[in-house]
């Protein structure tokens, strides 16, 4: 629309300055040219501003459906993707003499979702207790915990990895941290025999570490 109507001022202009026979009759032109385009620049103002009242919010709608849409998709991907996890953590849980096909199964769930609930943790168990590989056990937990910083049970079951390698120190480090995560968790530390060493060894510590 502006284009139109510079080319259209651009056009009398030139009229006005070729055919004019006087300077006059030339001045008289540029006041009308002038005049014209201030009207012109009115009435396009005004278009502009009813196009905007009746395009501009429909488009904003538009766009901020789109989004919505958008975020809906990946909302419902996300969720469906929990939910397979999910269901392989709790199949891994019903396999029986098997830890390979448990790691295997838990390895799947955590590439479908690497921040499903007990994931790491239930790998670590896997690794630990059927495996014998603590390193594995060590790296699963520390996994779990950068996807659950606050998760308790990782915390712990650290503390107690730590202390069945006899390094006190670590496993004491790591039930502070459980502790602190969880302040009501430190009677449970009590009935874990995990721990029955490291209550031997450092007494003095432990009860310190639980606030006693």
């Amino acid at each position: 629309m502006r284009y139109l109507i510079v080319l259209a001022v651009l056009a009398l202009l030139v009229v006005g300055l070729f055919f004019g026979h006087s300077a006059d009759q030339q001045a008289a032109f540029l006041l009308t040219v002038v005049s014209a385009s201030a009207t012109l620049g009115g009435i396009a103002f005004a278009l502009y501003g009813w196009y905007s009242s009746k395009e501009i919010p429909d488009l904003v709608e538009k766009r901020v459906q789109e989004r919505m849409n958008e975020m809906e998709k990946r909302l419902e991907k996300r969720l469906l993707a929990g939910q397979e996890a999910e269901q392989k953590v709790i199949a891994a849980y019903g396999v029986t003499g098997d830890p390979d096909r448990k790691i295997a199964l838990l390895r799947q769930a955590l590439e479908v979702d690497p921040s499903v609930y007990n994931g790491y943790v239930a790998l670590g168990y896997v690794y630990w207790y059927e495996k014998g590989d603590l390193v594995a056990a060590e790296e699963c937990f520390r996994k779990d915990l950068e996807h659950h910083p606050d998760n308790y049970q990782a915390a712990c079951d650290l503390a107690a990895l730590y202390a069945e390698q006899q390094e006190w120190t670590a496993a004491l480090s790591w039930m502070k941290e459980a502790v602190r995560n969880r302040p009501e968790s430190a009677k449970d530390f009590d009935n874990d025999p995990r721990f029955d060493a490291l209550r031997s060894n450092r007494s003095e510590d432990y009860e310190k570490v639980l606030g006693r």
